[in-house]
């Protein structure tokens, strides 16, 4: 039994050691902050709640980042913060990443007045800056992490639907894709068995970019005030709170601040690393680029 765990253990390090360098880096960088947002309560040192000593405490044994204006735990909020930042970011970027690629891949598929009314909307979309339309949204619908999310998803989501539209117009003129229209197959067995999985790799690489804008996003809408509301931490409003700060205590900034560009950088070195280890599609990703243009 040892033995046979042993030698899993040597395969997986094995696997890892032969991906390419940027998503070994991402990897080690946003597994971590996936476990902190898991199990903060585990970590934290305190409650985020909790206030443990006088306000504006500089960093020290027992309170690593120091302490914010009345007196809480800064280390103990930037962990508990990260469950809220990390889940709004994965749930937006994966609801975009759904949709966008599901209407993209059929328009680019099907082609004439389809993809014309389909790309015609998705521009309407992308004419609006992209945090003026989730801040009309959040405030039109409420503040809630579900509006939030879904808002963050919408704004997105067009951005994906012409990334994935250009992969479909490269591959409907594949051999396979031709073999199946003449067999009589259908426009959904089509994109679903054909379409989707070979145009993965290439919208895996924009999967992990469209995270690190999710992020961002995410982080905005917090330090606006639209995002999680206080008491409860989130990584925006602990920056927002800290530019109040920024004279009475430095450091207030400092652990959201490394936090939000450390999980941004990881999503963007995954995606390079993508990239790198789907090189071989290389070829489809420089003209989907061209293609997503259009």
């Amino acid at each position: 039994m040892i033995l046979d765990n042993s030698s899993s253990l040597k395969k997986i390090i094995r696997f890892v050691a032969q991906q390419p360098k940027p998503l070994r880096i991402g990897i080690a960088i946003l597994v971590p902050f996936l476990i902190v947002a898991l199990v903060p309560s585990l970590i934290a040192p305190h409650s985020p709640l909790a206030i443990m000593d006088k306000p504006f405490l500089p960093p020290s044994k027992i309170n690593l980042l120091g302490t914010d204006e009345i007196g809480r735990d800064l280390m103990s909020r930037v962990i508990y913060a990260a469950r809220a930042d990390i889940f709004v970011s994965i749930s937006a970027a994966s609801i975009a990443f759904i949709f966008g690629t599901i209407f993209g891949l059929f328009s680019g598929y099907v082609g004439g007045r389809i993809d014309t009314v389909i790309m015609r909307f998705v521009d309407v979309f992308l004419s609006f800056p992209t945090i003026i339309l989730a801040l009309f949204l959040i405030v039109v619908f409420g503040r809630s992490e579900w509006v939030q999310i879904f808002a963050i998803a919408l704004v997105m989501a067009p951005s994906m639907a012409r990334f994935s539209r250009g992969t479909g117009l490269v591959l409907r003129k594949r051999g396979y894709v031709e073999a199946s229209q003449i067999s009589g197959a259908s426009t959904v067995h089509i994109v679903r068995m054909h379409i989707l999985p070979n145009s993965m790799p290439t919208l895996l690489v924009a999967a992990s970019v469209l995270s690190a804008s999710a992020i961002l996003i995410a982080s905005s809408l917090s330090y606006l005030g639209l995002g999680a509301q206080p008491p409860d931490p989130s990584w925006g409003n602990m920056l927002r709170a800290s530019f109040s700060f920024v004279y009475q205590a430095p450091w207030y900034g400092v652990g959201p601040g490394i936090c939000v560009t450390s999980v941004a950088s990881a999503y963007v070195l995954i995606g390079e690393g993508l990239r790198r280890k789907f090189g071989r599609q290389r070829s489809i990703i420089s003209s989907t680029k061209s293609l997503a243009s259009l």
